[in-house]
């Protein structure tokens, strides 16, 4: 009895090595953790056009540098409870919306469309 324990345990662990050096299918990566797409940014709304897109995402990047939307972030890092995150989040994102406006005034219709596309979402949950 003790023999065909240790013969199916070997088996098993036998099996076990043999799956995990198996190569992965080709095809479709590894669904993204919920994390991973946190600092992603926004997602382009239907109604905004490429070009329009292309302007917005090199003002916001532009803006990242902005000395408001710096000092927003650092405020937003030593927050500690979950209201004062949330309000440095708001902090944040409405420090960079003026940054980008400053930059480029033509892309309130992206924030616009942006924030449509914010409230569809949070109705559908």
């Amino acid at each position: 009895m003790k023999i065909k324990y240790s013969l199916l345990l070997a088996l098993l662990a036998t099996a076990g090595l043999i799956a995990a050096d198996a190569p992965k299918p080709e095809g479709k990566p590894d669904a993204p953790k919920k994390g991973d797409a946190k600092n992603k940014g926004p997602t382009k709304p239907e109604s905004v056009s490429d070009a329009d897109w292309k302007k917005f995402q090199d003002a916001n990047k532009a803006a990242q540098s902005d000395a408001a939307v710096v000092a927003a972030k650092a405020k937003a890092k030593d927050a500690k409870s979950e209201d004062e995150k949330k309000e440095a989040g708001k902090a944040v994102m409405e420090a960079t919306k003026a940054a980008v406006l400053k930059a480029d005034a033509s892309l309130e219709s992206v924030f616009k469309a942006l924030e449509e596309a914010r409230g569809k979402g949070k109705k559908k949950k």
